[in-house]
């Protein structure tokens, strides 16, 4: 099947570990990096056990021209593709794809909540900082199951000062939260399956 997907070569440029678990990647293609907006993901061509295999990452923060951030939690008992990306030394090639956008950010809201479970938290660091940029009436949840997991909360902290909640061992109130939203206000939200089913419950 054709695609009009693009890809390029890039290495490893550096790494960086945030939590125990999350490991956050400094991708530079060859060429330079591609402008995105806030949401996009990137396409990483790897090999898993041997075969090659295509993987998607949401991109960190905002685009600098020149190299992409990712960042990957590793699962010891997933399908081997986080293993795979941690096991990446600088230097190291691979290939990436352009960046693409399914999760946009809508601009002209009057409100925003953004809600976060532990590694969904990625494509919304971006968000948050666009969005505090402009004075946007922004709020944010960030759900984790310690504060050693709380990878990107001082930067969004920085960002988003007391509009930024941290929970920690606790549920999020989706209801009570969704309830208390203005009209036209948008929710942003990507995390765990279980934190999306009780945002959809709510």
């Amino acid at each position: 099947m054709k695609t009009s997907q693009t890809w390029a070569d890039a290495h490893v440029q550096s790494l960086r570990d945030l939590t125990p678990t999350v490991r956050e990647f400094t991708l530079r293609p060859a060429g330079g990096a591609l402008a995105h907006a806030p949401g996009s993901h990137l396409q990483v061509q790897l090999l898993v056990g041997g075969q090659p295999q295509t993987r998607s990452y949401s991109l960190v923060g905002e685009p600098d021209g020149e190299a992409y951030r990712i960042a990957v939690k590793r699962l010891d008992d997933g399908k081997g593709g986080s293993l795979a990306m941690w096991q990446l030394a600088q230097g190291d090639r691979l290939r990436v794809s352009e960046p693409q956008n399914h999760f946009a950010l809508a601009w002209d809201a009057p409100a925003y909540l953004l809600a976060a479970g532990g590694i969904g938290v990625t494509p919304l660091v971006g968000m948050a900082r666009a969005l505090a940029a402009r004075g946007a009436a922004v709020r944010m949840l960030y759900a984790a199951r310690s504060d050693a997991e709380l990878a990107y909360a001082d930067s969004l902290r920085d960002s988003l000062g007391d509009a930024l909640r941290t929970c920690v061992g606790e549920r999020i109130d989706f209801a009570a939260e969704i309830a208390a939203l203005s009209p036209g206000a948008q929710l942003y939200l990507c995390g765990p399956a279980p934190m999306l089913d009780a945002a959809r419950r709510a």
